[in-house]
């Protein structure tokens, strides 16, 4: 026998291409299919995921304009009202001015003294519709005088009573109706 020298173990183990060259390259196309196709799979549920966050983004929204939309057309219905009601409730005060006017300059003879209960009578009745509508009178004398609420329409000099700056006499009530001033109480303010 001659003596050859023996090939390695690695020598005789044939390699992949050798055995299967077609099996390996179909192999190696079908991982890189396979993963064009799990790259596609995750771009493809990437861009679902961001267009659904999209879609959730607007509909918080729109469910927040939309809460905001019922809150204010609460709101202007509210003012709407207030202001239709201040808009009735202003001309019904001058007629109540008139009723004390009257009442101030009746006659004090026992024919008048029917007049003046009757006219006392409406002028309450009166006061009552509009205190049950929300109509309030604008407490000033005694008050700091305050210009959303007073309207001056003279001055004096202060008294005892009375501290410069703040409502010594009421010539003409005002009245509110909620925190809304349907007229402004004229007042004459001390110096």
């Amino acid at each position: 026998m001659t003596d050859k020298p023996r090939p390695d173990a690695e020598e005789l183990e044939p390699t992949l291409d050798e055995v299967a060259p077609e099996e390996n390259e179909e192999t190696a196309g079908t991982d890189d299919a396979e993963t064009d196709d799990n790259v596609v799979e995750i771009d493809e549920v990437a861009r679902l995921q961001l267009e659904l966050d999209e879609h959730r983004d607007r509909l918080l929204r729109t469910v927040a304009e939309m809460e905001n939309l019922r809150k204010r057309t609460r709101r202007e219905v509210v003012d709407s009202r207030r202001f239709a009601q201040a808009d009735l409730l202003r001309p019904l005060l001058e007629v109540l001015d008139n009723f004390d006017r009257a009442l101030e300059h009746a006659p004090d003879e026992d024919s008048a003294q029917t007049f003046h209960e009757g006219v006392t009578m409406i002028a309450q009745s009166f006061r009552q519709v509009l205190l049950d509508r929300g109509v309030k009178i604008i407490e000033a004398e005694g008050e700091e005088f305050d210009p959303a609420r007073h309207e001056a329409v003279g001055q004096a000099p202060a008294n005892d009573d009375v501290e410069a700056g703040s409502v010594l006499a009421v010539v003409q009530t005002g009245y509110t109706l909620d925190d809304m001033v349907l007229r402004a109480s004229r007042v004459i303010v001390a110096q």
